[in-house]
């Protein structure tokens, strides 16, 4: 199937454009990675002996560091996360990302309606929000951790807590982070 993009890229297969983002983008490894240092955060938050609203005010700002650790992990990957601006797949991901923003507006009302379960929420979204990238970059362990980390943190979090399920995801991303590195062995 041809796909016609814009005039740098020309008309290339749908593969092809699939294949270059995958390499110039190391399958979202740097964005997985510092994902690994937010949960690894919450988690560590989530065990303190703050109150459950403080402890939600911090699982908030830790996701502020998002995009400065995954600029950190492109570097020491020797990627950048903004080369290929005009391949139309790289697009696609980013708008795969920001529907996770529009989800965020759940766990908003949650912090304020249910707060002991913004955590397992907040995990669930995440978890949820990867589906997309398994097409995107042909990584089937996205889709595995996708559907695994929704339904082991709705588990986790109802059985065990918040804590729990701060320690699953980071458990869960570390695994994707070993798989995904895997995977890039073959870019």
């Amino acid at each position: 199937m041809k796909v016609q993009t814009d005039a740098m890229y020309g008309a290339w297969e749908l593969g092809e454009l699939k294949k270059e983002n995958s390499t110039s983008q190391k399958r979202g490894l740097p964005f997985i990675l510092a994902s690994v240092v937010l949960w690894a955060l919450i988690a560590g938050i989530q065990l303190t002996d703050l109150t459950i609203p403080q402890k939600n005010m911090g699982t908030f700002c830790c996701s502020v560091l998002l995009m400065p650790l995954a600029c950190l992990f492109a570097k020491i990957l020797k990627t950048d996360l903004f080369a290929n601006k005009k391949n139309p797949i790289n697009k696609l991901g980013f708008l795969c990302t920001m529907n996770q923003v529009l989800y965020i507006l759940i766990v908003m009302w949650a912090f304020s309606e249910n707060p002991g379960r913004m955590v397992m929420l907040f995990a669930m979204i995440f978890a949820a929000h990867l589906l997309p990238f398994a097409w995107l970059y042909e990584a089937r362990a996205y889709a595995v951790l996708s559907v695994a980390g929704t339904v082991l943190a709705l588990l986790a979090g109802l059985l065990f807590g918040n804590a729990a399920v701060g320690i699953l995801m980071v458990v869960l991303e570390t695994i994707l982070s070993a798989c995904l590195l895997v995977k890039n062995r073959s870019l």
